[in-house]
């Protein structure tokens, strides 16, 4: 177990509930990743909530959930209690949601999964949990249980967990920037307005739009979508525009935003400018023709060749965390500038920049500084609730990503 983490007794009141006005500000803290952020190294005081991710749930409802590394999470949560920062236990992810359909199946299991849930919270000592299933009736990893009611079990699920939970505890959820999916598995749903009644927060991850294996380089994270290409038309205003037609409230949609980024190997050498019709009439730099075959990558990047979970082989991930572009001498340490051969660009129309090496045809699309800050203007001008890192471990060592949306809604 680790020595016991008490919390104090008289620690100042955390907002953890969406009635504060307070900006949430917060990040997953991968536990996996936990080498390159220490739990001593976390910046507690430039966050106001925190998610450990991740813990996978079982075949079985009644099974505890499975948490890799409990000496660290206890770490984690101890710094959060003692620096008066919320923090919440995240449950699913892309590996973790292949039982989530069968575990939310029925009465019995809703009820015993929900108990195994509520055992955890109580016993590590969390303020709330974070749900991230992906995704009801639409399959993610390629081998997840499905069924035609997912997303009304979720509901029915999330209620019998917040009863287990209660009203003081945080209720949250992790979605994708499509929405949730019907029973026939093609639409999705036009009114979840009873999901916004019982969470109090959704965060949409607004990232992994484009991927280093797509046919087209593109942003990872785009604030718009005015410039995408035709199959790609998700970005953070597209998706805050479908959340809230379908009944949730502004101040309940938390923007998830990428402390990571994508790297692309280009056919040509050279930027080809592309021209958009319709209403934009603007042009961008961005997206461009691609080999499929990402080049080397950052130190946390899948490196393929090996199996999931479902058993297909791994593609090369090609994700460079935000920090490693400027420790690997490819971005000045204000990202300001390309070093080593690439060249900074800012496009536009996404609100997303990239940096590009003539030579070598790689092309890294992520977020930065700038477009942070962006991002963070966006949530104050739209009413959200906050913002969400994804993740914690990706940031410099002085937190320019963190400070830049920090300066807009702290």
């Amino acid at each position: 177990m680790g020595k016991n983490h008490s919390t104090p007794a008289c620690r100042a009141k955390v907002a953890i509930r969406s009635g504060n006005h307070k900006a949430v500000i917060s990040a997953y803290y991968p536990g996996y990743n936990a080498k390159f952020l220490p739990p001593a190294k976390i910046p507690w005081k430039l966050y106001n909530h925190l998610q450990y991710f991740v813990a996978v749930p079982a075949p079985t409802p009644e099974a505890d959930l499975v948490i890799d590394d409990e000496k660290n999470m206890l770490e984690v949560v101890a710094g959060a209690k003692s620096n008066s920062v919320s923090i919440s236990l995240s449950v699913g992810g892309w590996t973790g949601s292949r039982f989530f359909s069968f575990l939310v199946g029925d009465s019995r299991n809703r009820t015993l999964f929900a108990e195994t849930i509520s055992r955890a919270v109580k016993k590590y000592k969390f303020d709330g949990v974070d749900l991230d299933w992906e995704y009801p009736n639409f399959q993610g990893l390629g081998c997840n249980a499905l069924n035609k009611d997912d997303s009304k079990n979720f509901l029915a699920f999330l209620k019998v967990l917040r009863n287990k939970l209660g009203k003081k505890s945080r209720l949250s959820a992790a979605v994708s920037v499509h929405g949730f999916m019907s029973e026939d598995g093609k639409n999705y749903l036009k009114d979840v307005s009873e999901f916004g009644k019982v969470l109090d927060f959704i965060t949409i991850m607004v990232y992994d739009i484009y991927g280093s294996s797509s046919k087209i380089a593109g942003p990872n994270a785009p604030l718009f979508s005015t410039c995408s290409d035709p199959a790609s038309k998700f970005s953070a205003s597209q998706a805050v525009k479908h959340w809230i037609s379908t009944g949730i409230p502004a101040k309940k949609l938390i923007l998830g935003i990428p402390s990571y980024g994508y790297a692309y190997t280009l056919k040509s050498n050279k930027l080809t400018e592309t021209k958009f019709s319709g209403d934009s009439k603007k042009t961008s730099h961005l997206f461009q023709s691609t080999t499929g075959v990402p080049p080397k990558a950052g130190k946390t990047a899948d490196v393929g060749g090996d199996r999931d979970a479902c058993g297909n082989v791994n593609p090369p991930g090609g994700q460079w965390l935000f920090k490693e572009l400027s420790g690997t001498k490819k971005l000045t340490s204000d990202a300001k500038k390309g070093l080593g051969g690439f060249e900074r660009h800012y496009d536009s129309c996404t609100q997303t920049p990239f940096i590009f090496n003539p030579e070598t045809r790689s092309l890294i699309s992520y977020d930065d500084p700038t477009s942070f800050r962006a991002k963070a203007k966006f949530v104050l001008r739209h009413g959200l609730a906050g913002v969400e890192v994804f993740d914690a471990t990706g940031d410099t060592d002085d937190n320019i990503l963190l400070r830049s949306v920090r300066k807009v809604l702290a």
